[in-house]
């Protein structure tokens, strides 16, 4: 694998019906994507085999999950979530809101 610099603007797009997810890198066990949500729209809670990590670039939501209480969450926070534990967002704002998830 070759290093490599990811220009996160080319890969922000929005769907009017539903978040939008584009893959900006994947490897072998590892995987890079860039979601937005529109003002209103949810990831429902869910549950992966790896570690996922969330960093919010731009807007604010609120974080889901059954093993805290829901909190808000904005540009300049991460979340970290251990494999195995159920995750969320919602935009229940009326801003857009782009987040860089990590799954390793």
């Amino acid at each position: 694998m070759k290093s490599l610099i990811i220009d996160i603007k080319k890969f922000i797009k929005f769907n009017e019906e539903k978040p939008n997810k584009e893959t900006m890198w994947a490897g072998d066990t590892s995987r890079i994507n860039l979601i937005t949500l529109k003002p209103g729209q949810e990831i429902k809670p869910h549950i992966h085999d790896g570690d996922h990590i969330w960093i919010i670039m731009e807007g604010r939501g609120e974080f889901l999950s059954s093993e805290i209480e829901s909190q808000a969450i904005g540009t300049g926070k991460i979340a970290v979530v251990p494999a195995g534990e159920e995750h969320g967002i919602k935009n229940s704002t009326g801003e857009n809101l782009v987040f860089a998830s990590i799954t390793i």
